[in-house]
């Protein structure tokens, strides 16, 4: 009540009666999002220029990147830019290739199933089980009441990985 005319709060119509209340934990983190706020505030926005470049085949398009990233100096960015334009052939000098493996999501214990359905699918828990269950009986997924959420050590996730996708 100390503070309250402090503030200007813009949501306060007149003769509203409004308390202005924190705790112990939640002063300090307010600090931190109010200085976020000020540095936000206060950025300036800065151009900035990038090289892009790709080829395109019958294989498809290649783009490349240049590693610096952005140059913050124009003409620096327009003499590349010439240099490019009167060269325009280029040598790979590198190759990096990685693989990247992308593995199915861990099974859902059945409570994690029930929330996650009725979140994205707006689906009650009776119904969310009956397609469970109609999905286990098809034979796509695992028993849906069990309460398992890993895979064995011996369980091959390359298959697996067509019936998740």
């Amino acid at each position: 009540m100390l503070l309250r005319d402090a503030f200007v709060l813009d949501f306060v119509r007149d003769n509203e009666n409004v308390v202005l209340s924190y705790g112990p934990c939640q002063f300090p983190t307010l600090g931190f999002i109010v200085e976020r706020y000020w540095e936000i505030q206060a950025h300036e926005p800065e151009e900035f220029w990038t090289i892009n470049c790709s080829h395109a085949s019958e294989d498809g398009t290649a783009s490349f990147s240049w590693m610096r990233g952005h140059l913050f100096d124009y003409t620096c960015a327009v003499i590349l830019y010439e240099m490019c334009v009167e060269e325009p052939m280029a040598t790979v000098v590198d190759v990096k290739n990685k693989e990247k493996l992308k593995y199915p999501p861990y099974p859902l214990s059945t409570l994690e199933l029930q929330k996650r359905a009725s979140r994205y699918f707006r689906m009650s828990s009776e119904h969310t089980m009956k397609v469970a269950e109609e999905l286990y009986q098809a034979g796509f997924i695992s028993y849906p009441r069990t309460e398992t959420d890993g895979f064995s050590v011996n369980t091959d996730l390359q298959v697996c990985t067509l019936i998740f996708y």
